[in-house]
Order: structure tokens, then C-alpha cells, then sequence
């Protein structure tokens, strides 16, 4: 059995017992959880702010790129503090369409920027695309960044 429906079981039989001692503790510990819920909410929304501020653009570029990996990533911070661990998972996918065109198998893969993008800077960097399903060819589609995150230094 979860260790929360037993916790919950045992709160439950304390409070029918002894409903004097357990409504004021209840009450307290409803009030420390509300609060940590707000405070949790609040770095949430702050980090998903951070990760409104970074933008990458990806673009089938051959020739720009070394051999193997045709697919340029500009990533440009701008926001206000150093970004870290960047990643993202990619997006193949027609004009006009929202399906992800990336093999099954290869769709779950994650990419990674190396090293730290300050604030205000943008770096390149070239990868290899995965498997695409059958049918379709590198140079016909477009890309997108999926599921961004990063870490943000003080």
C-alpha cells in the first residue's frame, strides 16, 4: 500500500480520536503545505519565465555545417542571467502540419548546447538529425526546439 494512503488512514483515525489536539495541528500543517505549494508555484513560474527568454532556431544548413551534421542551432539568450545544461527535444515537421516527422524511436531523444550562454549572447552549433519515417527528406522540412529547459545562475 503507498505510504500516502496509510499516512492518510492514520491521520484520519487520530483525528476521529482525538479531535481537539488534531484540528489545530491539521491546521498547521494545511497552512505550512499551502504554503510551500505557493512558494514551489512561484519558482516555477519564475523558471518558466527564464525559459520564455531563450530562443533557438534551427535550420537545415548543409553547407554551413560539418559533414554528418546538417542542422545549424542558434541558440541567443535574452534574458538577464547565464544559462546552462540547455535542452531540447527536436521537432521535425512539414509546412502546415504539426506531426513530428522523426522516427518513433529517435522522437524521445534529447539535444544538448555544451558549456554556459550568457546573458545577451548567442552561440551556433551543428547536429545530426535522427531517423526521419520513411518518405520524408531532410532538406524538405522544418525544425523546431520541443520541451526547452535550461539551469540559470545567480
Amino acid at each position: 500500500m503507498p505510504y500516502g494512503i496509510v499516512l492518510f488512514l492514520i491521520w484520519l483515525v487520530l483525528l476521529l480520536r482525538f479531535p481537539r489536539v488534531m484540528l489545530p495541528v491539521s491546521g498547521v500543517l494545511a497552512a505550512v503545505g499551502l504554503l510551500l505549494g505557493a512558494v514551489m508555484g512561484v519558482l516555477q513560474w519564475q523558471q518558466s519565465q527564464r525559459i520564455e527568454q531563450l530562443s533557438v532556431n534551427l535550420q537545415y544548413q548543409p553547407a554551413d555545417c560539418p559533414f554528418g551534421k546538417p542542422l545549424a542551432a542558434v541558440v541567443h539568450n535574452h534574458g538577464e542571467q547565464t544559462a546552462r545544461n540547455i535542452t531540447w527535444q527536436l521537432w521535425a515537421y512539414q509546412q502546415g502540419y504539426n506531426s513530428n516527422l522523426l522516427d518513433v524511436g529517435s522522437s524521445g531523444q534529447r539535444f544538448t548546447l555544451p558549456g554556459e550562454l550568457a546573458a545577451g549572447a548567442q552561440t551556433r552549433a551543428c547536429y545530426s538529425i535522427p531517423r526521419l519515417r520513411s518518405g520524408y527528406q531532410e532538406a524538405e522540412l522544418l525544425y523546431r526546439a520541443d520541451t526547452l529547459r535550461a539551469d540559470f545562475l545567480r
